[in-house]
């Protein structure tokens, strides 16, 4: 029976495990693998889908399911994530528990200290922490996984058939989740030919069979067309540096210690008068040894022959960890055990070492969507996958869309990836539909440069999003945009040689977007002035900048160059229904004074358009 002190530590676990995987939960962008997630999750054929990928399909189905009632929110698919790990915090008590079962009767005293001390390992567990706030499946495995162990274990102490059914359906279920979890009934299998006897271990083995024949439908059906697809090549090699890397996130900096702890834990300490101490060795161990060392040793022998490696797909072994930390601070006596959980609880509180910054994809959508208008044409083409960026623009994302009614978006790499014999006449064919077309790049491959360039589209504008990836490699994302134009004369040419090309009035918010040329080099940095006047020629929204939001200084243009620039003139709130004209000056700055630039034809300023502009709070 639980005493009122042991519900308060329990609650208190609980609460720091919540908060810890909560609080942070939206503040990254998608990466990659969280687009690649939805994606395939909301494909409106599942196994045509996951046939091109290396993944099983249950999280997948389940993840479509989920965002059918909670929606397509950031928060809503992370949010799939958190509720699993927090009922593994609730379930590694029983594991806990369960193994405290197993032990001599010289463990007794560990009882009571060891489940909970389980729940805060796990809940202060940084993979655990940052994983939990991604839209993936890594704590469903985890999991899934210590629903299986815990299960083995209750099945080989009570044998009871309602323990083995669950033990076999959470093996089969966690498989369904992430392949590398087979490594955990590897483990469980090892153990029952080393420790079980008789019709047990007849029966161990047997329900391990039929776990794996439960797999067997999904890998005739599709699993076999996975082998070799591309993203099983997403790993890493073998080297120190990945040693040193899986240390600090499974291990922390704290990792002697960790490992002193975790070494402890293998056993249980008896106490005595005459002697000391002693160390004793139970059968149960083994399973956590198992659990502990397959996982890494088999992942290195099956990277050699179909690459895998990734910190992050170990953490099928975040529990046993977590365990074992526990049984070895349960070994200590007080006061050194308190002093030790001290350490433990406020370097995890202070310290994050499993976590990495990801790129601001959120921003380089905003920033495209921002400016795109209805009848351009997005495309996407990132080395590693766009799923996440088409995530954010997609025309079907329900509450995450992003581009106006009217755009359309395309990813190029799912394009090349999937339809690879179609490639090369579909691009061509839809960019020479469009006039404007924006160009989201990371990647070696140049064909959408080359044929922008061959159908007559010019480059009006370079935005630059730098991200220092860290170990993963510096990504300098750029988002392009490229116009063709008519062979029309300019609208006007002022007399330091600029010429404005194109001009577009945009409403809701007012924004005028231009594009300019210069028939000459320009040796001063000019700024362009766009006014919005009414009726009485009273200014009554301004926006000055030099061209592309500062970003391209006229000095720096070249003959023929053709630059982008937008200015925002805010919300239709600001004024009163009526007529109003927009105006565009030119003009440099001389001994701290402004100095327009007259137009060829001697006027200040061009007047862009008259029109009839509501306040949008009068229609309401």
């Amino acid at each position: 029976m639980f005493s009122n002190r042991r519900w308060a530590i329990v609650t208190l676990i609980l609460l720091l495990g919540a908060v810890g995987r909560i609080l942070h939960i939206t503040e990254q962008s998608f990466w990659v693998d969280e687009g690649y997630a939805f994606y395939h999750a909301h494909f409106p054929d599942l196994l045509t889908s996951l046939a091109r990928d290396t993944h099983p399909p249950l999280y997948f189905a389940a993840l479509r399911l989920w965002s059918e009632v909670a929606g397509h929110s950031e928060l809503a698919l992370r949010w799939f994530s958190v509720l699993p790990s927090m009922l593994s915090l609730a379930l590694i008590f029983q594991l806990a528990r369960e193994l405290m079962a197993q032990r001599t009767p010289a463990a007794r005293g560990q009882r009571h200290s060891a489940p909970c001390l389980a729940m805060l390992m796990l809940a202060l567990a940084d993979a655990e922490n940052f994983l939990a706030a991604e839209a993936r499946h890594y704590t469903w495995l985890v999991f899934l996984v210590t629903c299986s162990m815990f299960f083995f274990l209750r099945w080989i102490r009570r044998s009871r058939r309602s323990a083995g059914f669950s033990w076999i359906l959470a093996t089969a279920l966690m498989v369904y989740t992430h392949y590398i979890t087979a490594f955990a009934g590897v483990a469980q299998g090892l153990y029952a030919l080393i420790c079980l006897r008789g019709a047990q271990r007849r029966r161990a083995l047997a329900g391990l069979v039929i776990a794996a024949l439960a797999l067997a439908p999904w890998l005739l059906l599709v699993g076999t067309k996975q082998v070799g697809n591309s993203g099983a090549n997403w790993s890493v090699d073998f080297s120190p540096a990945v040693i040193r890397d899986i240390q600090v996130k499974y291990f922390t900096e704290q990792w002697a210690l960790v490992l002193a702890l975790l070494l402890l834990g293998f056993f249980t300490v008896v106490y005595g008068r005459e002697q000391l101490y002693r160390l004793r060795w139970h059968r149960v161990s083994w399973l956590l040894l198992l659990w502990l060392v397959l996982p890494f040793a088999l992942t290195l022998v099956a990277n050699e022959f179909l690459p895998f490696l990734q910190p992050r797909r170990l953490t099928l072994w975040t529990p046993a960890i977590a365990l074992l930390l526990a049984l070895g601070l349960s070994n200590v006596r007080q006061p050194i055990r308190n002093l030790l959980i001290m350490a433990l609880l406020v370097y995890s509180l202070s310290q994050v070492d499993f976590y990495r910054v990801k790129p601001k994809w959120r921003e380089v959508a905003d920033l495209t969507a921002r400016y795109a208008l209805s009848g351009d044409l997005v495309l996407t083409d990132i080395a590693g996958g766009d799923y996440q960026l088409g995530y954010y623009l997609n025309r079907e994302m329900p509450d995450g869309k992003l581009l106006p009614d009217g755009a359309r978006y395309e990813s190029l790499k799912i394009q090349r990836d999937f339809y690879p014999e179609t490639y090369e006449s579909w691009l061509p064919q839809l960019l020479d539909r469009f006039a404007t077309v924006w160009l989201m790049h990371w990647s070696n491959d140049p064909s959408a440069f080359n044929w922008l360039r061959e159908l007559g589209f010019a480059r009006t504008a370079d935005f630059l999003h730098a991200h220092d990836g860290g170990a993963s490699g510096r990504i300098d994302m750029r988002v392009y945009r490229y116009d063709r134009f008519a062979d029309d004369p300019p609208l006007v040419q002022f007399d330091n040689g600029m010429l404005l090309k194109a001009a577009k009035v945009v409403e809701k918010p007012l924004r005028v977007d231009l594009l300019w040329e210069t028939a000459a080099l320009l040796k001063r940095d000019f700024t362009v002035s766009v006014k919005l006047l009414d009726a009485n020629d009273v200014i009554v929204a301004q926006h000055d900048s030099q061209p592309q939001l500062n970003l391209r200084p006229t000095s720096n243009w070249h003959i023929d160059e053709a630059v982008f620039s937008p200015h925002e003139l805010g919300s239709s709130r600001s004024w009163t229904s009526g007529e109003y004209r927009i105006l565009i000056e030119v003009y440099f700055f001389e001994a701290g004074q402004p100095v327009t630039i007259p137009t060829v034809s001697g006027e200040d300023a061009f007047i862009l358009a008259a029109m009839f502009l509501e306040n949008s709070s009068d229609s309401n």
